[in-house]
């Protein structure tokens, strides 16, 4: 049975995709930030690691025991008056998880979520793209994932801070019916909001091949693990 350990697991990505993970088979360790694990039931979850990632000591305990780790963890604007920056909540984990990980073995398969558009730079996707590049070097087993606009209305997401990820309204009809257009499906679901649920089905399928993956898995490639789930 595969042990996974899944940091953000309180975010929108992250809390559907624990249940996701459990009814599939998988074990799963939801790390909980301690100021997070009070507010949310994830924090009372028997599974749970609550710590920060900066404890070294009890995030090798449960490196040790997961042979793949996701990684769905980001910030918003919004935060950024709590203390948050993109550089410490989209960059920082990334690395501390992919250091935890070559410390206790380096054999985890390692799942990034990032997000479409990650280029280098600075700002959002400035930090993302660095965060890929520290997995790309790890040397790590891995999959780079780029979801466009996420939705997770009418999901098994409970994200910490209460909001719904929703995409711009008619979005996602928009983008959807571009892709009836002559050669234009790929580019369509790339760029059009995937449901939650969906991802998290496209992860556990990527879970289960544990493919070394150099090609960036965009919308294209996600939509297709979510219908072969």
């Amino acid at each position: 049975m595969t042990t996974v350990l899944v940091a953000g697991a309180t975010g929108a990505v992250g809390s559907a995709l624990i249940p996701a993970l459990r009814q599939r088979g998988f074990t799963a360790i939801p790390h909980v930030r301690p100021k997070t694990a009070a507010k949310h039931p994830l924090g009372s979850d028997a599974d749970a690691l609550i710590c920060d990632l900066a404890d070294s000591v009890k995030l090798d305990e449960a490196m040790r025991r997961s042979q793949a780790v996701v990684c769905s963890v980001g910030t918003m604007r919004r935060r950024f008056a709590q203390g948050d920056t993109y550089e410490s909540s989209d960059y920082l984990p990334v690395v501390q998880l992919v250091e935890s990980a070559k410390r206790t073995g380096g054999n985890q398969y390692f799942v990034l979520v990032s997000a479409l558009g990650a280029k280098p730079g600075n700002g959002y996707l400035g930090w993302k793209y660095k965060a890929e590049e520290v997995v790309r070097q790890s040397g790590l087993p891995h999959a780079i994932l780029r979801p466009s606009f996420l939705d997770s209305t009418h999901s098994a997401s409970k994200p910490s801070d209460g909001k719904d990820r929703a995409p711009p309204p008619l979005a996602g009809a928009l983008l959807k019916g571009l892709g009836a257009l002559p050669g234009l499906r790929g580019i369509s679901e790339d760029l059009r909001p995937i449901p939650v649920d969906d991802l998290c089905a496209a992860i556990v399928a990527l879970l289960r091949e544990t493919r070394n993956l150099d090609e960036i898995q965009t919308g294209r490639h996600l939509w297709s693990l979510a219908r072969d789930r």
